[in-house]
């Protein structure tokens, strides 16, 4: 089976295809159309209508945008039709602060109230309302967007030039010398089995983020200051604004991570278990995501890999297996490896089309395999929701890992059900243990290191001897000392810490995951009868808080450590699982380690 390519003949086509030049007409035209409106005092009813038509044209087109961008990384229209599109975007942003206004002018028992276009947007409404924003007055925020599009969301341009400069020469185990940029030195470091060539990448990223750590320091520097500079104003905390993005509470979060610290010596087990299988039984920071001693060479052909998927989430439900065979006919999947290919993976969605599709490269592995069952789950939770208006359809990054991460494991379980084979079963198990340890401690780091940032930041620029401190505290807080060294150069490697559009961009990931070993527990407890309750739950992650879901849908508290006590032992039973089958497969310290 060749591998997948998608298409967007049923979509836009191309940056010159007339549909694509007709939406972007389209959308012009909607925004004069609501300018028209405010300026004769049109109807509430009218205005919200035509700031769904214009909200749905604009994210599908720069879905779009994102796709090609991604498709052909030289091919320049993308970036600067995105700029354009952004621009659009945001004055739909302040068009729909003016229907907020509005609304706050009715009075209570006004009719407008109650019709279905203002019971679409009550939840904007409402958060609207309690917003960390509601103290600027239009004129005040219309200052900050302004500046925030000149001089702050480029800074993630910067990130990205910066990070487009590098060039390592690594050293394979055979002793060959090759040039790697930025992605192949994230596909490396993310589950290379040549040691040799893992600590040579690694190196060599060290010793590019030294030479330019002053110019990446900068970078966060700016950023963050943009941003407190913008919290100070508004009299707000330096959480509160992504507590709110995430929709969910301070109490949540905090419940969740002291869970994590009272299971901190368990959670660490997921490292030190598998650093005996490395020379002289030591794990390092460039190892830990390396792949299982016994991880078959056998290649795992594409058309394999979706019959496995489809076998394994079928238990789950039958329409997901059709889901995804539905993707494959329509070409909606992108899964090709070619040269000027972005890196990584992603789903994104035509609001329009009511269209999802899933952007990969596919190299006949058992993580790209796992990696595909992912990204359709994040594609198969859209397309449950995609009768419902655009805005609903918006979940936030708490939410969003949800239906990724549990199709994720529940296909780990499959494989692991289904294998007689000892070294199959190990090389799962070590795959659960990357997992655990990658979402409940080395995104524990990052949260740290950015809080800790921030309160820096607060007092003055943060130099890079600071930055250097904040993270090896951050590290060996959550780590301890399973590693025999710390990432060093994670401020300015990892991207989150860059995005203008995400705020502290790392602990929704060990909610969503936490969430995933939650609902696989469900699953495995309810059964048949899972799905539907499944399904409600994930349709209303657009509207509602992780909160409100969890008590709605399955009666559970997420504001109480007993909750993420349950979610994190679900997690730590893999490694339990581990050292049963270390035992049985009577692991020899001398013979069994990595090479």
């Amino acid at each position: 089976m060749e591998l997948p390519r998608w298409t967007f003949e049923d979509a836009y086509g191309d940056f010159d295809d007339a549909r694509f030049t007709d939406a972007l007409l389209n959308l012009d035209e909607i925004l004069g159309e609501i300018e028209e409106l405010l300026g004769s005092s049109g109807g509430l009813n009218l205005l919200i209508n035509a700031y769904e038509c214009g909200f749905e044209e604009a994210n599908s087109l720069l879905a779009f945008c994102r796709c090609k961008s991604s498709d052909d990384t030289k091919d320049e229209r993308a970036g600067a039709t995105e700029a354009k599109i952004r621009e659009k975007f945001l004055r739909l942003e302040r068009i729909k602060e003016i229907i907020f206004e509005k609304i706050d002018a009715l009075d209570p028992s006004d009719t407008a109230r109650q019709t279905q276009e203002f019971a679409r947007i009550k939840f904007l409404y409402d958060e609207h309302k309690s917003s960390w924003r509601a103290k600027f007055d239009a004129k005040e925020r219309k200052i900050y967007e302004d500046t925030a599009a000149s001089s702050f969301a480029p800074l993630y341009g910067v990130f990205r030039h910066l990070n487009n400069l590098i060039a390592v020469q690594a050293t394979d185990k055979s002793g060959v010398k090759s040039v790697y940029n930025l992605s192949k030195c994230v596909g490396v470091l993310k589950g290379s089995p040549d040691a040799a060539l893992r600590k040579s990448v690694f190196d060599g990223l060290v010793e590019y983020y030294d030479k330019h750590a002053s110019l990446y320091a900068d970078v966060l520097n700016l950023l963050q200051g943009f941003r407190l500079g913008e919290f100070r104003a508004a009299g707000t905390d330096i959480l509160t604004p992504s507590l709110q993005q995430n929709k969910i509470s301070e109490q949540a979060v905090t419940a969740m991570f002291a869970a994590l610290g009272q299971r901190s010596d368990r959670i660490r087990e997921c490292v030190s278990l598998r650093a005996k299988y490395f020379p002289q039984g030591k794990i390092y920071a460039c190892d830990l995501l390396a792949p299982s001693p016994f991880a078959s060479a056998e290649e795992i052909p594409y058309e394999r890999a979706i019959e496995t998927i489809c076998e394994a989430l079928g238990e789950v439900g039958e329409e997901i297996p059709k889901f995804i065979k539905m993707m494959l006919q329509r070409s909606w999947i992108e899964a090709q490896v070619r040269e000027n290919k972005a890196g990584g993976a992603f789903y994104t969605r035509f609001d329009k089309f009511k269209q999802p599709r899933v952007f990969s490269s596919y190299m006949d592995t058992q993580a790209h395999m796992i990696q595909q069952a992912h990204e359709l789950g994040h594609a198969w939770h859209y397309w449950i929701m995609r009768d419902l208006p655009a805005l609903h359809t918006q979940f936030p990054m708490t939410l969003a890992e949800a239906a990724s991460t549990f199709n994720e494991a529940v296909l780990r379980n499959y494989l692991r059900k289904n294998s007689a084979d000892k070294n199959l079963l190990f090389d799962i198990l070590w795959q659960e243990l990357k997992s655990a340890a990658n979402f409940m401690l080395h995104i524990g780091v990052r949260f740290d290191f950015e809080i800790a940032f921030l309160k820096a930041k607060q007092k003055g620029a943060v130099s890079t001897t600071q930055i250097e401190e904040l993270v090896q505290k951050a590290w060996r807080g959550r780590y301890g000392d399973t590693t025999q060294d710390t990432e060093g150069f994670l401020p300015y490697f990892k991207l989150h810490f860059y995005k203008t559009d995400q705020y502290i961009y790392n602990y929704p990931y060990t909610v969503g995951y936490l969430l995933s070993q939650f609902l696989l527990g469900e699953f495995r407890r309810a059964g048949d009868k899972f799905i539907g309750t499944y399904k409600a739950f994930l349709r209303e992650c657009g509207v509602m808080s992780v909160e409100a879901l969890l008590q709605k849908h399955f009666g559970k508290d997420a504001r109480t450590l007993e909750f993420w006590l349950e979610c994190v032992d679900n997690a730590l039973i893999y490694a339990d699982k581990f050292k049963r089958l270390e035992e049985r497969m009577k692991f020899n310290k001398s013979k069994d380690r990595a090479e």
